[in-house]
């Protein structure tokens, strides 16, 4: 837990001195698909919109190639099988312009959890950031998601999932 208090802190610091100094702010909506790599795999064309997250994503770009990122997605249908709506709050330490990774951490809130708020869920994403416009990316990615941080590096077929985002910079 000190450990997590830690990484929370630096990334308040990091934020607080960032935005003077920052290339770009780009702000962006997406989707996560929480279908894993195997279901895809088994069967592409299948749709289950109780698998789907909203995201909205601010990418803040210090300099190139390290960003900091911050998400929030929204579960209209429960996480983990809930009846509830959810919400997962996300930081994470992006390193890469076009091919990119990232690691970070976030937590889920809803009103059917435990004290409303999930234990520490870390997160590993490998990703393409394609620009379509001078000022509009699409960001494709691969998510490994972890209760520990050792987790994250034992990617399965089974724990993949992914997200699209839609980018727009708000500063030249």
């Amino acid at each position: 837990m000190k450990a997590t208090k830690l990484w929370v802190l630096g990334l308040a610091f990091l934020l607080a001195a960032a935005p003077a100094a920052a290339i770009e702010n780009r702000l962006g909506v997406g989707i996560h698909s929480w279908r894993t790599a195997d279901e895809v795999l088994d069967d592409p064309m299948a749709e289950d919109e109780s698998n789907l997250a909203a995201v909205l994503s601010y990418q803040l770009v210090l300099f190139r190639p390290l960003k900091v990122q911050v998400d929030l997605e929204f579960f209209p249908n429960g996480f983990g099988g809930s009846g509830e709506e959810a919400w997962s709050p996300e930081g994470l330490i992006v390193v890469g312009d076009r091919f990119y990774a990232a690691v970070g951490a976030g937590w889920i809130y809803s009103q059917d959890l435990e004290g409303n708020l999930s234990d520490v869920i870390y997160i590993a994403r490998l990703g393409v950031d394609l620009p379509i416009l001078p000022r509009l990316r699409l960001d494709l990615s691969a998510d490994q998601r972890a209760a520990d941080v050792s987790g994250i590096t034992e990617a399965r077929e089974d724990t993949i999932t992914f997200a699209a985002v839609l980018r727009l910079t708000l500063t030249p």
